[in-house]
């Protein structure tokens, strides 16, 4: 396959996996295999829509999981071809579809209630007014801003595609953790399981990890902290085993 010429491919440690990158957009973060990781795949997992795919690392991730059929949606044009090339590059065409389309136009490709697993690492932070807390490049910025889509309206999306008693699992900061929770509830989903996620012990929690069912029980279970690095800045072991998960037999 042709490159262009900011474009690079890495391998995920020695494992079969391979992404093509730019540097100039958003690349693969540890964000991305903690819920690629993190995700319940259950037996009725047969349809799964990743919501702000990128560059389609996510579902690179899960078809190493699962067979299900999977599709991701990314509005901007370059994140989108490279979600292409990646998939082509792994040999996943069968398996991944990805549609470059802004998510609120989800009823031109999705009907209500269609998807059994709904997954997302979306832009984690709010705009609000101060134009210099944006990256200079505006698809860093799409990506990282709540610009093209806000917290809120990404959960409303996930409850209207996703059946009764689906899945819905996210990525994002501790700090928005309480207005997660109540949105969550306001669109109909109870939190199944939760996790925290540290880069080094005894430090604050970096990231979140939120599980939950539409029109589910109320019962949450809080997983055990993450640590995901060691006193060297090394990946911690249990975050090298994530790794291992996501290697084809």
């Amino acid at each position: 396959m042709k490159l262009s010429e900011n474009e690079v491919i890495n391998k995920l440690l020695n494992k079969d996996l391979k992404i093509i990158q730019r540097p100039d957009y958003f690349n693969f973060s540890l964000d991305t295999l903690l819920i690629s990781n993190f995700v319940s795949l259950v037996r009725g997992t047969k349809k799964i829509l990743d919501l702000g795919t990128g560059n389609g690392v996510i579902p690179l991730f899960l078809s190493q999981r699962t067979d299900a059929k999977i599709v991701g949606i990314e509005i901007q044009k370059i994140s989108y071809e490279l979600a292409l090339k990646n998939i082509k590059i792994n040999n996943l065409e069968e398996q991944i579809e990805i549609i470059n389309d802004d998510m609120k136009n989800w009823k031109n490709h999705f009907e209500l209630g269609s998807q059994d697993l709904i997954v997302s690492n979306p832009p984690f932070f709010k705009v609000c007014g101060n134009e210099k807390q944006l990256n200079e490049l505006n698809q860093l910025a799409v990506a990282r801003h709540e610009i093209a889509i806000d917290l809120e309206s990404l959960i409303s999306i996930a409850s209207l595609l996703l059946k009764d008693k689906g899945y819905f699992a996210l990525v994002h900061r501790p700090e928005r953790f309480m207005e997660i929770l109540e949105l969550l509830k306001k669109y109909r989903f109870s939190p199944k399981r939760v996790q925290f996620c540290y880069t080094k012990i005894n430090k604050s929690a970096k990231i979140v990890l939120i599980e939950a069912i539409k029109n589910g029980n109320s019962f949450l279970e809080v997983l055990p902290p993450l640590i995901c690095h060691d006193s060297n800045g090394a990946y911690s072991q249990e975050v090298l085993k994530m790794f291992d998960n996501f290697t084809k037999e």
